[in-house]
């Protein structure tokens, strides 16, 4: 058995992290409320640097206990922002659910880091300064949290990663994820609540008629959109060996024909919008007009609020 590290992390920064907005499909911010990920995966870009320098790959957690309190202040702060600056994508550099972490934060603390923060958002929400939330996982322990999701069900989207729909592949590239079942379990918990689904079938190292069978899948099981990139970071031969070698130029592979409301473009449709521009190390100089292409991204499914540029 391997021994892992879970560390309650005390030391403040910010709750919501800007990003450069350089690609027509970034997020205005990000949130992560742990540093370092159990799941270990092969593909995983966090055993780079320098994500590898703050927490050890695969085997270190630090949880940011600190996380619901700032975001409240942050969320404040940024109440004035354009609409469609005012979303968040949650756990990009590390899973929100994993079991260990989970078990240790409630016993030695008595708190759900997870629930805060979407309860954070909620109050937000109902107070009239409104964002929406998505959450990325691979974890089946989201559909603990179907209560306070199906409240926010205006307002978030569950970005389940699936990157196969083979379980003996699944145990060679994510040994400590979720498995396949449990995931497509969940998903249908979550449709069942009308929690809209997004599967992302990120990074995804075969054909397409396996992609189409992993959407006919999820689909069935009431997923709503779909994602779909190849593998970026590394050489495919090496990942799946287990032994990753860093690629040293990104390769976006993605069968544009499959996606749905994944932030695909509509053909030919473009609107004016403000945008931030940076000054390169994510800080925001100023925010000036820009035109964007239109976005499906489900946004319409979910209310009725102006997002500018995506729908």
């Amino acid at each position: 058995m391997r021994e892992i590290r879970i560390i309650m992390h005390e030391r403040r920064g910010n709750a919501l992290t800007k990003q450069k907005m350089n690609d027509d499909y970034e997020f205005p911010f990000t949130l992560n409320p742990n540093i370092g990920c159990l799941f270990a995966c092969n593909y995983c870009f966090l055993q780079q640097y320098p994500f590898n320098r703050h927490a050890e790959f695969g085997t270190e957690v630090k949880v940011k206990t600190w996380v619901p309190d700032r975001l409240d202040r942050e969320l404040r702060r940024y109440r004035d922002l354009p609409q469609h600056l005012k979303r968040v994508q949650v756990g990009v550099t590390s899973e929100n659910f994993m079991p260990e972490v989970m078990v240790r934060t409630r016993r030695q603390l008595d708190r759900d880091i997870m629930r805060e923060i979407l309860e954070t958002f909620e109050r937000h929400w109902n107070q009239g300064n409104r964002w929406m939330v998505h959450i990325l996982t691979k974890s089946h322990l989201v559909g603990r949290y179907v209560d306070v999701l199906a409240r926010m069900r205006h307002m978030v989207q569950i970005e389940m990663t699936l990157i196969c729909s083979d379980e003996n592949t699944r145990r060679q590239m994510e040994r400590y994820s979720s498995s396949i079942q449990r995931r497509l379990r969940v998903i249908r918990q979550l449709a069942d609540n009308d929690i809209f689904v997004r599967i992302m079938a990120m990074p995804f190292m075969h054909g397409r008629e396996e992609a189409l069978e992993l959407r006919r899948i999820t689909f069935d099981q009431g997923a709503r959109a779909f994602k779909h990139k190849g593998l970026n970071y590394f050489e495919q031969d090496e990942v799946l060996m287990g032994t990753p070698r860093r690629r040293r130029r990104r390769n976006d592979t993605v069968l544009t024909d499959l996606l749905v409301e994944s932030g695909e473009p509509v053909e030919d449709e473009t609107r004016v919008v403000v945008m931030p521009v940076s000054d390169g190390k994510r800080r925001w100089i100023r925010l000036e007009p820009r035109q964007m292409p239109v976005l499906r991204s489900g946004y319409a499914r979910l209310n009725d609020i102006n997002w500018g540029y995506l729908i």
